[in-house]
């Protein structure tokens, strides 16, 4: 097949390996309230095992991004994805929190490569060809993964309990593991090429973080504000739902309607980012969108509406910042740009959950969590404005 066409199965290919992301990190909060009655957790805890989901991105997501420029997607996309599946047997048949715990980290070790691998191949394929439509049509993954756990997965585990959807969500992971293995080709114009000895050495993470660039490092604290209001939302909302008197399965409905507004808007937006460009603009008015109709959650008796604004705001964001990377960085450095996003993004998802959930152990009820993760989406407003003013300077 030739490249122009094979790009598009390579897109298919992310997009599924981006599932086997979307899938382990959202099958958990449909759920989360039946794991907390059954083993007793506080929601302090129960906030951590999303947020020891994201720890390893953390401190792996520069390494994991370095680690696939030099070894190449291939090795390193299988390795993710073998850890994934891994992780979520793991937690499927455990009996404790720190079980619980450990299988969270193991698969988000695999998640936090799977974040850098799945861009990077896009961005490879598609730097000349529309990154930001390519990446448009990408984030839906995320929304539909998190619709199908949300929709399905409350009920499902009433029915036949929380660790059906957990397995489930394994086989998924498996699943992408076997297309990676069988549909993966390097892009026909790799940025690979032969360096001096001295060169190489100066192109060691370290000393690559250092002069990579402010612009990128600013996107990331924008992903990093943007992951903490919306995966500590998604985290809770269901258990919010609940109990302001809703049943598992609609409390599960109303929170996937945060992604339907991404599902069917993001590859609009992706195609807008790259007819008008102006990303940072795009981000900032994501964030100020999605911190207003947090707030309105706390205020409202009927949530349809700020759901609506919330789900309009989320798919404003993700396109602009993946399409970034292409944009500003080298061909050689997008690994470790998007290891950078990754890097952000865990960290997010990591204080977060954790602090919301704290939040509401101490307080007895969800809104000042919700008013705290209205204001960690205005920094991410913020954050989009300080790059405007630096990306116009330069």
């Amino acid at each position: 097949m030739p490249s122009s066409r094979y790009r598009w199965v390579i897109l298919v290919l992310a997009y599924l390996c981006m599932l086997g992301f979307a899938f382990p990190l959202q099958s958990l909060p449909p759920v989360l309230t039946l794991i907390i009655r059954e083993l007793r957790l506080t929601h302090t805890e129960a906030g951590l095992l999303m947020s020891l989901f994201a720890l390893p991105s953390i401190f792996f997501a520069i390494l994991a991004g370095s680690v696939s420029d030099r070894w190449g997607p291939f090795k390193t996309g299988v390795v993710s994805l073998v850890l994934v599946t891994v992780g979520m047997l793991i937690f499927a048949v455990s009996t404790s929190f720190l079980w619980l715990g450990f299988g969270r980290v193991v698969a988000g070790v695999g998640a936090a490569t799977i974040a850098i691998v799945a861009p990077q191949i896009i961005s490879q394929w598609f730097r000349e060809h529309g990154p930001g439509t390519a990446m448009g049509i990408f984030n839906t993954a995320m929304p539909v993964g998190t619709i199908i756990c949300f929709a399905s997965f409350g009920r499902l585990a009433e029915l036949l309990g929380w660790r059906i959807p957990m397995v489930i969500t394994a086989m998924i992971s498996t699943l992408a593991l076997v297309s990676f293995l069988l549909l993966y080709r390097p892009s026909p114009n790799p940025s690979k090429r032969v360096v001096p000895e001295k060169e190489e050495k100066a192109g060691r993470p370290l000393v690559i973080l250092l002069k990579i660039g402010l612009p990128i490092w600013l996107i990331g604290f924008c992903w990093m504000w943007f992951n903490a209001a919306v995966i500590s939302f998604s985290s809770f909302a269901p258990d919010f739902f609940v109990s302001k008197g809703y049943s598992l399965a609609f409390a599960g409905f109303l929170a996937s309607l945060l992604m339907w507004g991404s599902l069917v808007l993001s590859p609009v937006v992706g195609r807008l980012v790259d007819k008008v460009g102006n990303n940072d603009l795009f981000i900032a008015v994501g964030g100020i969108v999605l911190a207003s109709a947090i707030y309105l959650v706390t205020r409202s008796t009927n949530f349809f509406f700020p759901m609506i604004l919330m789900a309009i705001a989320v798919a404003l964001v993700p396109a602009p910042v993946f399409s970034s990377p292409s944009r500003i960085l080298e061909p050689k450095n997008l690994g470790l740009g998007f290891g950078i996003l990754a890097m952000a993004s865990g960290t997010g998802m990591f204080f977060g959950p954790y602090i919301a959930g704290f939040v509401r152990d101490k307080t007895g009820s969800y809104e000042m969590s919700f008013i705290f993760l209205s204001i960690l989406a205005l920094l991410t407003t913020v954050t989009a404005l300080i790059l405007r003013v630096k990306m116009k300077r330069d």
